[in-house]
């Protein structure tokens, strides 16, 4: 049995009631503090007491801890790139500039975050931007991060690129990306970087399904060597395109953004939770003989 506070505060907790062995009945026991009092934040030692009808005594002590909320270092996030961050859905408008239902991976995400992280505040911006090419990302970034001031960068462009020109467009997106990186890290911000999707043979809006992998190939390399965390969206979705991607081939359905927040999310922890105060709550069984 363990503990954790929400909101930082101390914390009611129940424990099991002492078990006695031996003593000549009746036997009393008192345990302070007592089970279903307030604990605060870190470890209680609690004082168990057994009394026989002889009035002989003997104690027991155990360990009761109370974990703090889970925190994490960086509370400012943006997600930047394409239709993929903006959350469009494969039936829904495709005008530049309509930012889609709420259904994104980036909503999904901010509300993982605010149900972890219950004792901090979030701004998670959703910069995604529907048909963009990354060029058009490396020349609207730079304001977005002076406008945002984010400390983490969620990065996941190329996808329109390879649609437009294919395996002839891989070294343009592979420099593009180098350069947000580079800019972004310039400035201090944590970056993570999505593998770009597969895509679904067949769908009115899947281009280039055979572009995807050998630019994933490149992009990762690239990114690791420049510092970004890769998130592999690909490795997740690969295979799965049938009940992941919508009928455009395309654009992930509800069930893919969601596995979107949560591969980003899985990274986010990985690299920027802060360590975890993890003691487990003890409970000595209490003998009297």
């Amino acid at each position: 049995m363990s503990g954790q506070s929400v909101d930082g505060v101390a914390l009611p907790v129940t424990y099991p009631a002492a078990t006695v062995v031996g003593g000549a009945a009746p036997v009393a026991t008192q345990c302070v503090p007592a089970s279903a009092g307030s604990f605060p934040i870190g470890s209680t030692l609690v004082t168990c007491t057994a009394t026989d009808a002889r009035n002989r005594t003997d104690t027991c002590t155990f360990t009761v801890t109370v974990n703090p909320p889970p925190r994490i270092r960086v509370t400012r996030y943006v997600a930047f790139g394409d239709s993929m961050t903006e959350g469009k859905l494969s039936f829904a408008p495709m005008a530049i500039g309509d930012p889609g239902p709420a259904v994104g991976y980036v909503f999904k995400l901010a509300t993982l975050l605010e149900a972890r992280y219950t004792a901090q505040q979030f701004s998670v911006t959703d910069e995604g931007l529907g048909g963009e090419a990354t060029a058009m990302g490396l020349d609207r970034l730079s304001g977005v991060l002076i406008r945002d001031q984010p400390e983490v960068l969620l990065l996941l462009e190329g996808v329109n690129d390879l649609n437009g020109g294919r395996d002839a467009a891989i070294p343009g997106v592979v420099s593009n990306l180098r350069s947000m990186i580079r800019m972004a890290r310039s400035r201090g911000i944590v970056v993570l970087i999505g593998t770009l999707l597969p895509e679904r043979p067949g769908g009115f809006r899947a281009l280039a399904p055979a572009s995807i992998l050998p630019a994933n190939n490149q992009i990762r390399p690239m990114a690791l060597a420049e510092g970004a965390v890769v998130v592999d969206l690909f490795q997740v979705f690969d295979g799965r395109t049938d009940t992941l991607l919508g009928s455009d081939g395309l654009h992930p359905n509800d069930a893919g953004y969601q596995l979107m927040a949560d591969t980003f999310f899985d990274a986010v922890r990985a690299q920027l939770e802060t360590p975890p105060f993890v003691p487990k709550l003890q409970i000595l069984t209490q003998r009297h003989r």
